[in-house]
């Protein structure tokens, strides 16, 4: 195989914590110097697959690049660099969005989002009834 492997550089790189915009750059970027160096061998005069086969050598191996990618700290998103933050952060965001996400979706359908949102609610009593039972269930025990 004398092509650029792709799939296992997003693969890898979304992987190792690089921001997915850092990563579609990283891989354009990488595939224009791939085709500069295959048509500089080209005219050079050396064959297609001897010009490919030249152009991953020089590029490297895909463990290289993300070593040499992730060696970069401000390339990777946000929420590698902070795990903490993002740990809580994105249940609160999620949590938050998540009763919103039926009037986004089916803004034409007025009624269901109303039926959902009471069940929603009513199931949040139930779990909170749950709790509470519970709570005092190991308390009085």
């Amino acid at each position: 195989m004398h092509e650029l492997n792709k799939r296992q550089l997003r693969r890898d790189l979304i992987g190792a914590g690089i921001a997915p915009r850092h990563v579609r750059r990283t891989i354009d970027e990488l595939q224009d110097h791939f085709d500069d160096v295959v048509e500089q061998e080209l005219e050079e005069g050396t064959d297609r697959l001897t010009a490919r086969r030249n152009a991953l050598g020089r590029i490297g191996s895909v463990d290289d690049i993300v070593a040499a990618v992730r060696a970069r700290p401000e390339l990777q998103s946000w929420a590698f660099r902070f795990p903490r933050i993002a740990a809580v952060l994105y249940p609160l965001t999620f949590v938050a969005l998540l009763p919103a996400a039926p009037v986004f979706i089916g803004y034409a359908n007025a009624n269901l989002v109303v039926r959902w949102t009471a069940c929603l609610f009513l199931s949040a009593l139930v779990t909170a009834g749950l709790f509470l039972f519970l709570q005092l269930a190991i308390r009085f025990s």
